[in-house]
């Protein structure tokens, strides 16, 4: 619960935007930022290597989430200052 809670304040003051994380467990802006603060080794690895040597990230061209997060998170962006 307090996890949702959480996606929700932060929904609001930063993007101001209305997730329903506390009404609707299972919100698609819900499912996304889990997915995206979930741990696994490659996420590990890209973020030693982003902080111990971040011009290694352009050699290798790894990313920190998958390309269909990325363009959700974009498009909630763009949708948000569009908005404004």
């Amino acid at each position: 619960m307090m996890a949702r809670f959480t996606t929700d304040a932060i929904a609001s003051c930063a993007l101001g935007i209305n997730s329903n994380s506390l009404k609707d467990p299972n919100s698609e802006f819900g499912r996304r930022i889990r997915k995206v603060l979930e741990f696994t080794f490659q996420k590990g690895f890209v973020e030693v290597l982003a902080f111990f040597a971040p011009h290694l990230n352009n050699v290798f061209r790894v990313k920190f989430m998958d390309e269909e997060t990325n363009n959700f998170v974009r498009q909630m962006i763009w949708n948000t200052v569009e908005h404004r």
